[in-house]
């Protein structure tokens, strides 16, 4: 990319962050699209937030309905492409940005899915738009429809303690919501102090999708999130939705060298609450959104983890 446009991309990509425009999108990209991803296999975006459905000729599998308002424009999108009714709801994790809205498909007789730690979240931190789940389960489960299916897979605590990964079936493609958005798995995090991330786990989490995505011949990531761009005129355009798989080991080596900076610093004597200063950032400089003032405000959170193991 010419240096030039770096400065807007920056600007864009630390402006346009999920949950501040849930349901807007840059100048230039469409608010809301739907996109045909394979046979059956759409994906349904809402602002920054893209969500996936599987059509079949029994029912449809949705994934996270994101807000009420979006669900209602998600189930008109849907009913452009079948008229077979909604038969599973399956949430990626309970965080509100993502599993709000799913009373529209409640009352069409959809039952809900989520790993079965999402249930004590919802109820611990319980928000008026988020069905509960009817269907839990422990690490794996596999919702069926037709001749379409979704594969969730729980790998422990991450993004949240209850999110899991989705192979949508029959294709070749992973979807894991917030942990992995392609492009490229080298990026900043669009909110620097990740509230609610495990970092003790986080490693082996992206380590177990490896290993998952090796075993299962995955070749593609969906991303979970828009990712704005720059084209080769310079103007705003959306990223690719599908990414190569590779993202997953780029955002593994991310949190990887990311977390040995600080503890490297750490090693040396430095207190917790000075180590992001003193840390050596110009190794990141290219990551995707970088910003140095949030990224020494990543690196203090990564030092507090280290420091009281949170």
């Amino acid at each position: 990319m010419p240096n030039r446009f770096r400065p807007i991309l920056t600007l864009l990509l630390c402006c346009f962050m999920p949950a501040a425009w849930s349901q807007y999108a840059p100048p230039g990209i469409v608010p809301t699209e739907t996109e045909q991803l394979a046979e059956g296999l759409y994906a349904f975006r809402w602002g920054a937030y893209r969500s996936i459905f599987l059509v079949s000729d029994q029912g449809v599998i949705v994934t996270d309905p994101i807000s009420a308002d979006a669900a209602k424009v998600y189930r008109q999108e849907i009913a452009k492409i079948t008229d077979q009714p909604v038969k599973y709801v399956v949430y990626s994790h309970a965080h509100w940005d993502h599993a709000a809205g799913g009373a529209i498909f409640k009352q069409e007789g959809a039952q809900f899915v989520a790993q079965q730690r999402c249930v004590d979240n919802i109820k611990s931190s319980p928000h008026p738009d988020i069905v509960m789940p009817d269907i839990t389960f422990d690490k794996q489960h596999t919702v069926t429809v037709g001749d379409k299916s979704m594969d969730l897979y729980y790998y422990g605590p991450s993004h949240g303690t209850c999110l899991v990964a989705m192979i949508p079936r029959p294709h070749p493609m992973l979807y894991v919501v917030d942990v992995v958005t392609p492009p490229s798995g080298w990026y900043m995090p669009w909110d620097p102090q990740v509230a609610d991330f495990h970092f003790y786990n986080i490693d082996a989490y992206l380590a177990e999708l490896e290993a998952l995505a090796e075993r299962e011949g995955l070749t593609q990531v969906i991303a979970s999130h828009l990712v704005p761009a720059l084209n080769k005129q310079g103007k705003i355009a959306p990223s690719a939705t599908l990414g190569d798989i590779k993202a997953v080991s780029e955002r593994r080596r991310f949190w990887q060298q990311s977390m040995a900076a600080v503890k490297a610093e750490m090693d040396k004597g430095t207190i917790s609450f000075m180590v992001h200063r003193k840390v050596d950032v110009t190794p990141f400089e290219d990551t995707r959104g970088y910003n140095e003032k949030k990224f020494r405000v990543l690196l203090q959170r990564i030092a507090s983890y280290y420091a009281i193991g949170r």
